[in-house]
């Protein structure tokens, strides 16, 4: 079953007026994964009880066009031409956290475009702030953009996406207030509702400790230290860039932070690595130079979708060797190689200030 299953049974027990975290068991009594959204999700999933193959039909439509709006604002961003946006979005389907949204039915896409248009700065500036109050209230996660705003002193904004997000939750509450209450309550906090920690496809800090720990008790205190570190370095790199006027790389640093201390980020959710692909053919250096070749590399690793070529399923990821825990945790270590550039990178714009030059501090 996929995600879009989930999403379906999540929609048609909040049409019919059964709670939603458990209405899966109706429609998929063998599987022990069910909806782990806020309830706010499922009111923007309800089309979806139309039926299944409706509800396949339209994320996939939804998603090929948040593709080509992701596309767009990257070109647009980027001082390129809207061809190269088309090009962009098309290119994007080589890549296995795309790939695997499609296959999934996920949202990843459609809140990636939500989140660069408020973000970058591509809405008028009375609404910036509401996209991103809206994905926080679909998806939690992008809360982290909140703190960005804040630190990067953009008051305004992360007042309207804070005031955003808690209508999400005011009106979750009006229509569902006893899933509202449950999910505020209890599964929150209940972790395996979203599958293993240790299963290879999570790429997060948390999923790399529990695979090496073999999901030990000691595994909880072990992942939240390095997980505050590396939020905060990331967080610090990305108030860096934008203090330097790279908003634009400020952006994707704050979202590859985000997917690195998540407790789970399953591959389908680095879809940022498309902007961060655009970002990194944009500093590129000369064709035979190291830059160059670490940037490919760094690329290659989404459109191979590394961590997918090894063995997994059945516990098995508890016996992979040194190297092969590499290659389990290669998501997050480009998330790590990102965030570090952007602590010890140095970049000039260009005198027309439509191109950056990157270099490496010595």
């Amino acid at each position: 079953m996929d995600d879009l299953g989930i999403y379906y049974a999540a929609a048609r027990g909040l049409v019919d007026g059964q709670d939603i975290y458990t209405s899966h068991l109706a429609y998929y009594p063998d599987i022990g994964l069910g909806f782990t959204y806020p309830p706010f999700a499922a009111m923007v999933f309800s089309p979806f009880a139309i039926g299944l193959p409706f509800a396949r039909t339209l994320i996939t439509v939804a998603s090929a066009l948040s593709l080509l709006v992701i596309g767009w604002a990257t070109a647009k961003k980027l001082h390129w031409p809207p061809t190269v946006g088309v090009l962009i979005a098309s290119t994007a389907l080589l890549f296995e956290p795309v790939q695997s949204t499609f296959r999934l039915g996920q949202i990843n896409l459609v809140l990636l475009a939500m989140l660069m248009v408020d973000l970058l700065g591509l809405i008028p500036r009375r609404y910036r702030g509401v996209l991103i109050g809206v994905a926080t209230g679909i998806k939690l996660t992008p809360g982290i953009f909140i703190v960005f705003l804040l630190i990067t002193k953009r008051y305004r904004e992360a007042l309207i996406a804070s005031v955003t997000t808690a209508i999400t939750m005011v009106v979750a509450f009006l229509v569902a207030p006893s899933s509202t209450i449950d999910f505020w309550t209890k599964y929150i906090f209940d972790p395996g509702r979203v599958g293993p920690p240790h299963y290879l496809s999570n790429q997060s800090i948390r999923g790399a400790i529990t695979r090496i720990t073999e999901d030990s008790p000691m595994t909880g205190p072990l992942w939240l230290l390095p997980a505050m570190i590396v939020g905060v370095a990331g967080l610090a790199a990305a108030r860096r860039l934008h203090d330097r006027g790279l908003d634009f790389e400020a952006v994707v640093t704050t979202a590859f932070t985000a997917l690195a201390v998540s407790p789970i980020s399953w591959t389908n959710h680095w879809v940022w690595a498309i902007p961060a692909a655009a970002l990194a053919w944009h500093h590129r250096g000369k064709l035979l130079s190291f830059r160059t070749a670490l940037f490919a590399f760094w690329i290659a690793i989404f459109l191979a979708g590394l961590p997918r070529q090894l063995p997994y399923g059945a516990d098995r990821e508890f016996d992979y060797s040194g190297l092969q825990t590499l290659v389990a945790d290669s998501y997050l270590l480009c998330a790590v190689a990102l965030i570090a550039f952007g602590l010890t990178g140095q970049c000039l714009k260009s005198p027309a200030r439509t191109r950056y030059t990157c270099r490496l501090r010595s």
